[in-house]
């Protein structure tokens, strides 16, 4: 465990920015050299193992968080945040994603079959992964992101775009409610760009242990990391060789005498079809003033496009 936990601090150590990730990307290089690799539009891509199919994690580089002077790693009561020794402040330790690559580095060490890719940018509108290289993932059984605050969220719909099928939900369910976790719904990510690049496969993102994203005082707990890493290691290790199909769906807005309903679509070769209407998942996040994208609690701003409550710096994304 304590080499997990230090290899954690590694990983938090790393600076990096968007479009200033040059550091992460070249940490993850020196950590992947020895494996088959390739570069692709700035975004890394790995596989390892002869297996015909593979599970994948994604991870993306990039925080919100400028490069300072100095990021010092501090831990209080089994905690990990970042402080600033220069100007004496606290400053974002980047768990979001720092997290999720130092989980993806493990089961890259850990998996004698799998397949992990690093994206750029996705702080500034999922710019990596929105130019994936998609046959990357032809052999894919399902994908798997670490990019979400707290503890117990396994987010299968993100912004309206369903991430997986009932089959692969209902295969999982007792093995993620083992490690706290429940089905739940979020925002953009890598998996939701992937799945809307046409990803054939189940996916899903995942609550990893940071808390209090894109602020100078987000943290991580260790004992969620370490959680979330078990959690990833045991679907991988029950599930990970089978083939989990999934047909990318997306809605748009659609109103009716009872008030405002998503309006869903399932999209094949032979063009749309109607499956239904479902109801905004904003509505608790708006009672308690919890950004639905990073968690922040802050001011929140109405989206009309999601029908969601916003901060204005995930606002600010998204208009872009």
């Amino acid at each position: 465990m304590e080499n997990k936990i230090e290899k954690l601090r590694e990983v938090l150590k790393v600076q990096s920015y968007s479009y200033e990730q040059w550091r992460m990307f070249a940490y993850i290089i020196r950590k992947v050299y020895d494996y088959d690799f390739y570069v692709n539009d700035g975004n890394i891509y790995i596989e390892k193992g002869e297996a015909k199919n593979k599970p994948c994690i994604v991870a993306h580089m990039d925080t919100v968080h400028p490069i300072a002077e100095d990021l010092s790693i501090l831990e209080v009561d089994g905690k990990l945040t970042g402080f600033n020794r220069v100007n004496m402040t606290q400053t974002g330790i980047g768990g979001d994603d720092k997290v999720g690559i130092f989980i993806a580095l493990q089961c890259l060490e850990y998996f004698d079959n799998i397949k992990v890719a690093f994206f750029r940018d996705e702080e500034v509108g999922c710019a990596g992964s929105g130019n994936a290289d998609m046959a990357f993932f032809d052999n894919c059984t399902f994908v798997l992101q670490c990019d979400r605050k707290g503890n117990k969220d396994f987010v299968t719909n993100a912004s309206g775009t369903e991430l997986s099928s009932k089959e692969w939900q209902n295969s999982i369910k007792n093995t993620i409610n083992k490690y706290g976790y429940s089905y739940a719904n979020g925002m953009m990510t890598d998996v939701m760009t992937l799945k809307e690049n046409g990803l054939k496969v189940c996916c899903a993102n995942i609550s990893c242990g940071y808390y209090n994203p894109h602020c100078d005082n987000e943290y991580v707990v260790i004992a969620d990391v370490m959680n979330c890493l078990s959690l990833v290691i045991d679907v991988i290790e029950k599930y990970g060789t089978k083939v989990y199909k999934h047909k990318y769906t997306f809605m748009s807005k659609y109103k009716t005498n009872y008030g405002k309903k998503y309006k869903w679509w399932d999209v094949d070769n032979n063009g749309k079809h109607d499956v239904g209407y479902k109801y905004s998942f904003d509505i608790e996040n708006k009672a308690t003033g919890e950004c639905l994208c990073c968690g922040v609690y802050s001011k929140l701003i109405y989206d009309n496009y999601f029908d969601s409550h916003l901060c204005e710096d995930c606002m600010t994304i998204y208009a872009k």
